[in-house]
């Protein structure tokens, strides 16, 4: 029995397999990027999320009277 030890110097694909190959590859990633950012944005943690304040929100915080602003 006589086992042949070469490696063929070319390797052919299809276009159509390498295609097929490379949009896989493609919506793979798609996939895993897609979970990576749904778990590092994920804000149901359990944590309950405060509205951001407007202009008309800050204008009506009330200081105490003695209140000097910056020290």
């Amino acid at each position: 029995m006589d086992a042949s030890t070469t490696i063929p110097t070319t390797f052919e694909i299809r276009r159509e397999h390498l295609i097929g190959l490379i949009v896989a590859a493609v919506a793979v990633a798609a996939v895993i990027t897609w979970l990576l950012v749904a778990v590092a944005f994920d804000s149901s943690g359990g944590q309950t999320q405060q509205p951001a304040l407007t202009p008309a929100d800050t204008q009506a915080i009330q200081f105490p009277p003695d209140y000097r602003g910056m020290p």
